[in-house]
């Protein structure tokens, strides 16, 4: 039986590099419109802590597509990176008070929906 991680990966194509970077630019935009919703409303804690959990989660597709190419089963870097972002996040909104926590991990959802829906685009593109 061969190992997933036994296998070379190719690199990551041009489509799926675009792919991330479409998804980080949505993303990037819709924490600013947070962050500027959360000055203008008076909550600039609220705001900055979703802005930088969209933020954070941004860097998930980022880091996936530089992670595949190592020989290691995509499962692992898969649990690496969602411990690693979630802990970052608890971390950061720890800074923002323990009541918006939540709303650095609802950004962290927030932006793995966005790079779900640009690979769900994409797929439909090259179909």
């Amino acid at each position: 039986m061969i190992s997933e991680g036994a296998s070379p990966r190719p690199a990551p194509s041009a489509n799926a590099l675009r792919l991330v970077r479409n998804a980080a630019l949505v993303c990037a935009g819709a924490a600013v419109v947070a962050a500027v919703v959360g000055i203008v409303i008076g909550h600039a804690g609220i705001g900055g802590a979703l802005a930088t959990g969209l933020v954070i989660g941004s860097l998930n597709g980022a880091l996936a597509a530089r992670l595949i190419s190592l020989p290691v089963p995509f499962l692992a870097t898969s649990l690496l990176r969602i411990v690693t972002l979630s802990a970052i996040g608890i971390a950061i909104g720890l800074a923002f008070g323990l009541a918006n926590v939540w709303l650095v991990i609802l950004g962290l959802g927030i932006a793995q929906v966005v790079l779900a829906v640009a690979a769900l685009r994409e797929s439909l593109r090259i179909t």
